[in-house]
């Protein structure tokens, strides 16, 4: 066997294996979209009541860390990014924004906010940075999720809830921006209305692509089927025409 057959070959077993967990990455990314937004906010909460002196009007959620189980706070920003990372590959759109606030979790991650009356360092910097990322990039990816989807019927909701997440996202991120830079009180609440609306944004998301799958699975028939036993239609792939309109309107891939 020679190097070009054996590339061909790493080729053909890798677009198999793509191909056979893709059902997978898509129930993942569905149940993440579903239940994480609940998760981060029960953990969140149960974090803000066991910290001494915090304060959810003043105090920014990446504060958390600084408490006495702030390590499970950088776990929920993992699984945040997992989340936003799994959705983006589930869509096949809006990749670059979704990637971008993904990579942000994971930096707030590994390089932790100032403590209260710490000193600024360039470890906090980064995370100041990368979290104004991830309020940038998330009104990004609704905008562009939705322009995506304009000219598609079936998600007419979907591109409904990302308008509004967008437009939603950008007020509040003025909010935060005049808060942080003028020093206000108001700073964490802000921030707060920054997360809460990408939460939502992505349970919405999840209900509806969910819906949507199981929708399109119940209406497909089983593969054995056959609408005659006589039938002499001809295979889909020997009519060129028929084969190219379905290319051109496939929408499986959000599915």
């Amino acid at each position: 066997m020679n190097i070009s057959n054996i590339r061909d070959r790493a080729k053909f077993e890798l677009k198999t294996l793509g191909k056979s967990t893709r059902p997978i990455g898509r129930q993942a990314a569905n149940a993440l979209c579903l239940g994480f937004p609940a998760v981060f906010l029960l953990g969140t909460t149960a974090l803000e009541i066991y910290q001494p002196g915090y304060n959810r009007l003043t105090s920014t959620i990446s504060e958390l860390v600084w408490g006495p189980a702030g390590w499970l706070e950088n776990i929920l920003f993992l699984v945040f990014a997992i989340t936003l990372a799994l959705f983006a590959l589930r869509l096949r759109t809006a990749f670059i924004p979704l990637a971008a606030a993904s990579l942000g979790f994971v930096l707030i991650a590994i390089f932790p906010t100032r403590a209260i009356g710490g000193e600024i360092t360039m470890i906090s910097l980064i995370h100041e940075y990368s979290a104004q990322g991830i309020a940038l990039a998330l009104p990004a990816a609704c905008f562009l999720l939705a322009k995506k989807l304009d000219n598609n019927e079936k998600h007419r909701f979907l591109v409904t809830c990302s308008i509004t997440a967008g437009v939603i996202g950008i007020a509040v991120n003025i909010c935060g921006f005049l808060a942080l830079h003028n020093e206000s009180a108001w700073v964490g609440a802000a921030e707060r209305l920054i997360v809460l609306n990408g939460l939502f944004w992505l349970q919405l998301a999840g209900i509806h692509l969910w819906l949507l799958q199981k929708d399109t699975t119940t209406a497909q028939p089983p593969k054995h089927y056959r609408s005659s036993r006589f039938s002499t239609a001809p295979c889909p792939a020997a009519n060129p025409v028929s084969t190219a309109a379905t290319v051109q309107n496939d929408t499986s891939r959000w599915y």
